[in-house]
């Protein structure tokens, strides 16, 4: 992130689909919030529907209402509504004397254009994602809540293929109706929204469709076949999210599969041996895929359609993933191991291995 000159820091949107913002005010809103943070001074702008919530519930260090700066009078007189919305925000940072403002890079084009237009000065600030990958108890514990739901749900739909019979022709029936992968994906997903986590396009792949990266799957399961489940839902209240893959089979998969699930277990198990303080996920990247091309298998280099997996947090991080782009080093401290394992997705012949979700072991330089 760049360092910052004192200048103060405008956000703008609803902290649903923005993370930023939520985790600048850990106020979950459906509307569009204005936040200005300078130093240790955070202002949340909002309307009269949230502001009480707000008081109660974020962590802003002072509350004010758009209508305060004529947001209702603007709104009737004013098309399209994005002028008033513009006007109403130049109000607020002339009351707090903000003549030069820095912005994210989702701030709203147009919305800057006029902000310009109207005498303020903003400047773009790079890496503001970087604030969210140090993660508080809370946070840790919040991560390991959603991962925790996301096993509990996994577990019930490997029971359901579980306790499904083989019929002659391969297919896998339950309690006297096929077991499809829509079943499958209902059960996992229902078993989320029952723990309060939301989960959209939750991949079931059986057999071929496994091959196919983030295929979703369809149609009925079949014995003797891998199937790929990769679940990453999202808690609805804190907004974390956790991503775990595994490979099932109904019966003995075939000894291709086996064999590409060996070898992706070794040098799964080879990454993790080879962690220590200072080194990079790019070395720790490469190692893996060295050994899994040296098996025989085709490793895409360069472009490598999967690196090991990101870190999991509230929010895609641009930039986290680790591998090849990755400059992130694993340094000493806390409790947990650096890396856990994750069955290997053995049709695939790929490493997913999980960093853990704490910056306690995991931080960037």
């Amino acid at each position: 992130m760049n360092t910052n000159d004192g200048t103060p820091l405008l956000l703008f949107g609803d902290s649903y689909r923005f993370p930023d913002i939520f985790h600048a005010t850990r106020f979950l809103a459906p509307d569009p919030l204005v936040v200005l943070e300078r130093g240790d001074e955070l202002v949340l702008l909002t309307n009269s529907l949230e502001e009480g919530r707000a008081r109660k519930q974020s962590r802003a260090t002072t509350i004010e209402n758009v209508d305060a700066y004529g947001a209702r009078e603007l709104r009737a007189a004013m098309h399209p509504i994005s002028d008033a919305t513009a006007t109403v925000i130049g109000r607020f940072l002339a009351a707090h004397q903000a003549k030069r403002i820095r912005v994210p890079e989702f701030f709203p084009l147009a919305l800057a254009d006029r902000l310009r237009a109207s005498g303020v000065e903003l400047s773009v600030v790079d890496g503001l994602e970087q604030r969210r990958r140090a993660k508080r108890d809370d946070e840790i514990a919040a991560l390991e809540a959603t991962q925790r739901a996301t096993e509990e749900a996994w577990q019930l739909g490997v029971d359901a293929i579980a306790r499904a019979d083989a019929r002659p022709d391969g297919t896998l029936q339950l309690d006297g109706a096929t077991l499809t992968v829509e079943r499958v994906r209902s059960i996992v997903e229902g078993a989320l929204l029952e723990r309060g986590c939301l989960a959209e396009s939750t991949i079931i792949a059986p057999g071929k469709q496994a091959a196919d990266p983030h295929m979703i799957g369809t149609g009925p399961i079949r014995a003797n076949e891998p199937v790929v489940m990769d679940i990453f839902p999202q808690h609805k209240e804190t907004r974390y999210y956790a991503d775990m893959t595994r490979t099932v089979s109904k019966g003995a998969p075939p000894a291709e599969i086996v064999k590409m699930y060996e070898i992706v277990r070794q040098a799964q198990d080879a990454g993790i041996k080879a962690l220590r303080p200072g080194i990079t996920g790019l070395e720790v990247h490469e190692l893996v895929e060295d050994l899994i091309f040296a098996a025989g298998y085709d490793t895409l280099r360069p472009g490598h359609k999967h690196d090991l997996n990101d870190p999991v947090t509230r929010g895609f991080i641009p930039g986290s993933r680790w591998g090849s782009a990755s400059i992130s080093r694993v340094r000493s401290g806390g409790s947990r191991p650096a890396m856990w394992i994750v069955a290997p997705t053995a049709s695939h012949a790929l490493v997913r291995a999980m960093i853990p979700r704490t910056a306690r072991v995991l931080t960037a330089t």
